[in-house]
């Protein structure tokens, strides 16, 4: 009973630090927006789901089941972004080293992180329901609301997501190595993997799979009852889309709708929802297996203990043993200020940048580039994709890394640190974009191929203002590496013309596309250096 009673105000105590910040309002008014798109009326530019032109009538089973299919992807890749800072504030705060010397287990602390993650997701949760009987009011299909059928989808298909997430990313944190920028990115592509399999059994329209997300299900019970109201409506490859899918412009949905009064949730259903709360635990019980209680000797890497074995060792002692006689110091008189140098500063951001960046970096990004460079211009924008992903932690630290060091109040005292420091940090992000993507651009220019050129330009300008500005403006890097990702898989990696910032789409490229990304370049200059301001003048 006593670790009960510890595990649950330690939880609560880290609940209501989270819950009383700007940031967790601000996603709460987020969810608020998105619980309202995801129901759209009908003759709307957009669709969220549908069943080859239908779906079902707005009652409290269709909208509860809609919320829980949609909100359960979306939480668990931003609900994972959200969540994942509870070990690294310790750590940043100091509060680490306290509960390191109180008789707090592993295992304690990591499940009680857990249950902390799991409850402010569950409150975003909770929201997206109450949105939801609101919107079943305003959409006036059925006002008839029927709480039980309305939240029982968000309750048992959400609610086990967001635990999952929420152990996953303490796993995550406990883990040294993922705990910052490649836990980001590592995170990212195994949630597009777990996207992308299919469950059991082929389509999820027929799947039984008692997968993650729940969409073998619900979906087949929604599927039965299309069916049942137009026979064949279920047919054909692709019958079943969820997400916001857009017509072109002009076009609107105007989709059929039929009656659907919710899941039999049987006992095996349940049973097989509540195993994900086992996993669940199981990954927070995990966590702590990682988890090295705050200690520094334990957290370093292995350079530096080597570092600290050597400093330890008789002979580096007795280096630095401080002698009985006094000595006496001559200090030299101040040289004169040399001329500043912009290109040596440059060199030195640039330099900072590539700190710590092993020789297999190097070897890949070249290899990245000569493929670019001698392969045929379609295949070439191919590797252009990989060039720009492969210094992703490299860019996100931009903006970042003087306050992720502490060493903004020495950088920002220097003279003009927003005409000389920022311009340079700056450029430094825009070189490495054109040597990890020059095999490409020489490619296009051989090639003659100016569009292209002329895209891959405003990509190699537009990443590393992006770094710079969310780096700036948030203090930290995750903001940059999670919208990043997105923007590069929606747009180069799924040829997406309208959000291709780099023309990996070739022909394909809207022309406009170059002209929004320079002009949103320049937006986010103008937000870097207002951020800057602020700073210095914080």
């Amino acid at each position: 009973m006593k670790k009960l009673r510890t595990l649950y105000h330690f939880a609560r105590a880290d609940f209501l630090q989270r819950t009383r910040s700007y940031g967790f309002l601000i996603t709460l008014g987020l969810m608020l927006y998105v619980a309202y798109v995801f129901v759209p009326p009908n003759h709307s530019a957009y669709a969220t789901m549908t069943i080859n032109e239908h779906r079902g009538v707005y009652n409290s089973a269709y909208l509860g089941s809609l919320m829980a299919l949609l909100i359960s992807p979306w939480l668990s890749l931003a609900g994972f972004y959200l969540v994942k800072n509870a070990i690294d504030r310790d750590i940043q705060t100091g509060v680490g080293q306290i509960l390191a010397a109180t008789t707090l287990t592993k295992p304690l602390y990591t499940v009680g992180k857990t249950i902390s993650n799991f409850s402010v997701l569950a409150i975003m949760v909770g929201v997206m329901g109450i949105v939801a009987a609101a919107m079943q009011l305003v959409r006036g299909e059925d006002t008839r609301i029927d709480f039980v059928q309305l939240f029982a989808p968000l309750v048992l298909i959400s609610l086990p997501v967001v635990a999952v997430v929420g152990s996953v990313a303490i796993l995550f944190e406990a883990i040294p190595r993922l705990r910052r920028g490649l836990g980001n990115v590592v995170y990212f592509f195994v949630w597009i993997a777990a996207l992308t399999i299919r469950v059991a059994g082929g389509s999820p329209l027929h799947s039984q799979s008692n997968d993650l997300f729940g969409l073998g299900v619900i979906m087949p019970a929604i599927a039965a009852a299309c069916e049942a109201s137009f026979p064949g409506s279920t047919l054909g490859k692709g019958s079943f889309n969820l997400g916001i899918n857009f017509k072109n412009a002009g076009e609107y949905w105007d989709l059929i709708t039929f009656q659907w009064e919710g899941l039999t949730w049987t006992r095996q259903i349940v049973l097989g929802r509540l195993l994900w709360l086992g996993v669940s635990v199981g990954i927070a019980l995990l966590a702590a297996v990682f988890f090295r209680r705050f200690d520094p000797a334990q957290e370093s890497s292995r350079r530096a203990r080597k570092a600290g074995k050597e400093l330890s060792s008789p002979e580096t002692i007795e280096e630095h043993v401080v002698p009985d006689h006094p000595q006496t110091a001559t200090l030299h008189p101040l040289a004169k200020s040399p001329r500043f140098s912009f290109p040596v500063m440059v060199l030195a951001e640039l330099r900072l940048a590539l700190h710590g960046v092993s020789l297999w970096w190097y070897l890949v990004a070249a290899g990245i580039f000569t493929a670019g460079l001698f392969t045929p211009v379609f295949v070439s924008r191919g590797f252009l994709i990989a060039a720009w992903i492969w210094p992703l932690l490299i860019w996100s630290a931009m903006g970042t890394r003087e306050t992720r060091l502490r060493t903004d109040q020495l950088i920002f005292s220097i003279a003009h640190p927003l005409r000389r420091q920022l311009p340079a940090c700056w450029l430094a992000g825009v070189i490495i974009a054109l040597l990890t993507g020059g095999g490409t651009g020489i490619r296009l220019l051989v090639a003659g191929d100016q569009m292209g050129l002329v895209a891959w330009t405003a990509g190699a300008l537009f990443i590393p203002t992006m770094a710079l500005a969310l780096g700036v403006w948030s203090g930290s890097s995750k903001l940059f590496e999670v919208l990043y990702l997105l923007l590069w898989y929606l747009g180069p990696a799924n040829h997406l013309g309208e959000i291709d910032f780099m023309g990996a789409t070739g022909s394909l490229l809207p022309p406009r596309t170059p002209l929004v990304f320079l002009t949103l370049t320049a937006v986010l200059a103008v937000f870097a250096v207002a951020g800057r301001k602020r700073q210095l003048t914080s």
